[in-house]
């Protein structure tokens, strides 16, 4: 069985979507400590000028704790401004979904982790992913491991013997660690195919909403087809 492993990202981008759509189980990776100015925190919409940045302005006092225990900042300005944004920029796309972005924002949630569930979970569903979704946080995992121990103790404590890898595991993973555990690794590649956007010209890497509100379901063929290497976050 194939296992996908990443963190809850806030509206995360198409290839974070490829590798759960390459698994049997995805899992959230709610365990590890939040990093400050990740896409835990933040992701990336299509304007008429380029790209916008919207971040979570998460507090201070989080920074290295378990993402699971990040809470949501009491600012309620930052919702309206995420909020604002979206519907200033993909109102007008084919298949943009008022329902969803006014639930996400005037929504009660009050952690990091749940408000970033609502968005990937909303993507997965619209896009038409059937992979099985669990949390990190249920599995009994082992605390004291890290890195490769760490990937290794979930894939196995999900039933899987098959490692979905994102691009730049390389750089932090020992593969050797995978081949005594009798886990095969595989990666999940991915380059965004250019797709009509609302202007003119096409900003790659932009949230997976981008993709959704401009195609609709028809974004689920770009990603399962796509087998270029890409970007791994």
């Amino acid at each position: 069985m194939k296992v996908a492993i990443h963190q809850p990202n806030y509206l995360p981008w198409a290839g974070y979507f490829k590798k759960m759509a390459m698994a049997d189980v995805f899992v959230i990776l709610d365990t590890v400590q939040f990093s400050k100015d990740s896409y835990t925190q933040r992701t990336k919409i299509r304007t008429k000028d380029g790209w916008l940045w919207l971040t979570i302005p998460v507090e201070k006092e989080f920074n290295f704790k378990p993402i699971k225990e990040v809470r949501l900042p009491g600012d309620c300005k930052w919702p309206k401004k995420h909020w604002t944004s979206i519907m200033a920029n993909y109102s007008k796309s084919e298949f943009y979904d008022n329902s969803f972005i006014e639930g996400l924002y005037g929504g009660v949630y009050h952690t990091l982790q749940e408000l970033n569930e609502a968005g990937i979970f909303y993507i997965k569903d619209k896009l038409g992913i059937k992979t099985r979704v669990i949390r990190a946080s249920d599995l009994d995992l082992d605390t004291s491991l890290h890195s490769t121990d760490l990937i290794i103790d979930i894939v196995k404590k999900a039933g899987g013997d098959i490692y979905i890898s994102g691009t730049g595991g390389d750089n932090y993973q020992d593969i050797s660690k995978f081949e005594k555990a009798n886990i095969a690794v595989e990666y999940a590649r991915f380059q965004p195919v250019e797709y009509s956007q609302r202007w003119d010209g096409f900003e790659p890497y932009m949230s997976a909403i981008d993709l959704l509100f401009n195609t609709g379901k028809e974004g689920l063929k770009m990603i399962k087809t796509n087998n270029n290497a890409g970007e791994g976050a």
